[in-house]
C-alpha cells in the first residue's frame, strides 16, 4: 500500500512538474509576442505581390470611417483584401461596394455578431466566445498578413483569433487598431482591449496621445 501511494504521488508530481512547465513556456511565448509589438514592420522583399489583408466592418459610422481609410490605400500592395463582417449587418457590405471599386481581389466572410446594442455583459460574454471561435477558424482558412481594425466590437473575436494564431506560431500577421475619429478625450472598449496587443495602435487626437503614450498620432485619418 506504501508503494502504491509513493508511485501515485510520483505520477502526481509529474503531472504538476509538466503543467507548470507547460504554463511557464506559455507566459513566455506571450511576453515575447507583447515584446514585439510595436517593432518595425518587415522589409518587403523583392517580388512582393501583396499583403493578404483583413478589414474588419463595424456598422454605421465604422464602417463609414473605414470605407474612407481604404479609398487612401493601393490595393496592389493589400491584397487579396478579405472584408469580416457581422451576421446581422446588412448595410456595410453593400456600402463598400458602392464605394470601393478600384479592388478586385476581395472577398465578404461573415461572422458572428458579439454584441448588440443594449445587450447585457452576461449575453456578450458568451457572444463574444461563439464569435471567438468562428474567427479562429476563418482566420486559420485566411492565413492574414495584416489585420485593420477602426474600433466595432466586431473586430475583438478577430483580434483575439490572430492573436492565438500568433501565439502558436501559425500565422505571422500585424494588427493595427485605429481609433474611431469620434473617441476624443478615451478609448473604446474595443480599443481598451486591442490597445496592449496592437502592432501598430492609432489615435486621432492629440489628447489621447498623452494618456496612451504607445499610440501614435498622425492627424486626422477620417
Amino acid at each position: 500500500k506504501t508503494t502504491k501511494t509513493m508511485a501515485d504521488g510520483v505520477i502526481v508530481l509529474g503531472f504538476a512538474v509538466v503543467f507548470v512547465s507547460l504554463l511557464f513556456l506559455a507566459l513566455l511565448r506571450v511576453l515575447s509576442l507583447l515584446k514585439e509589438v510595436g517593432s518595425p514592420p518587415v522589409k518587403l522583399p523583392r517580388g512582393f505581390k501583396g499583403l493578404r489583408t483583413i478589414a474588419v466592418l463595424g456598422s454605421g459610422g465604422h464602417t463609414a470611417e473605414m470605407i474612407t481609410l481604404l479609398s487612401k490605400v493601393d490595393f496592389e500592395k493589400y491584397k487579396p483584401l478579405v472584408y469580416m463582417v457581422a451576421d446581422t449587418d446588412t448595410h456595410s457590405q453593400a456600402k463598400v461596394k458602392e464605394n470601393i471599386t478600384k479592388t478586385t481581389q476581395s472577398s465578404f466572410v461573415r461572422i458572428p455578431r458579439s454584441r448588440e446594442v443594449h445587450m447585457s455583459w452576461f449575453v456578450t460574454f458568451w457572444m463574444t466566445l461563439k464569435a471567438l471561435f468562428v474567427c479562429i477558424y476563418k482566420v486559420a482558412i485566411i492565413q492574414p498578413q495584416l489585420l485593420i481594425c477602426n474600433g466595432p466590437g466586431t473586430c475583438i473575436p478577430v483580434i483575439l483569433a490572430v492573436w492565438i494564431w500568433k501565439f502558436f506560431g501559425v500565422i505571422s500577421c500585424r494588427i493595427i487598431f485605429i481609433e474611431s475619429f469620434c473617441r476624443v478625450e478615451s478609448l473604446s472598449m474595443s480599443g481598451k482591449i486591442a490597445y496592449p496587443i496592437s502592432d501598430t495602435f492609432v489615435v486621432q487626437w492629440p489628447n489621447l496621445l498623452k494618456k496612451y503614450p504607445k499610440s501614435k498620432y498622425i492627424g486626422k485619418l477620417c
